[in-house]
């Protein structure tokens, strides 16, 4: 499906596991690397961002933190708190990878 200058988009699920953060770092990164998160106002591609909404009903930043780890100042032990995807992101998630099994080559798959 021609959504940009190119013939075809193709979109892939990362996973990024930055060591020390700043406020916008994975999205200005990404973007910087011409792979943009989907739905990110600021950073990402307002074509792709209209083709998730339109498509598939995304209307938030496809970005999650399913876990987080560090050690405390006052404590020696590490630190680990987890948690799921939101259910609208796992939903999209689902759907995609359903569609994709379906028909891998399929010209109406983002």
């Amino acid at each position: 499906m021609r959504v940009d200058r190119y013939p075809t988009s193709r979109y892939a699920l990362v996973e990024l596991r930055p060591h020390t953060g700043r406020r916008h770092q994975l999205r200005r990164h990404l973007a910087g690397e011409s792979h943009p998160i989907v739905g990110d106002l600021s950073y990402g591609k307002g074509r792709h961002n209209r083709l998730f909404r339109e498509l598939f009903g995304v209307q938030r930043l496809l970005l999650a933190c399913t876990r987080l780890e560090f050690k405390p100042p006052a404590s020696a032990a590490a630190l680990r708190i987890e948690a799921p995807l939101a259910a609208e992101f796992a939903a999209l998630l689902a759907r995609l990878s359903a569609q994709y099994a379906a028909d891998p080559l399929s010209s109406t798959s983002p």
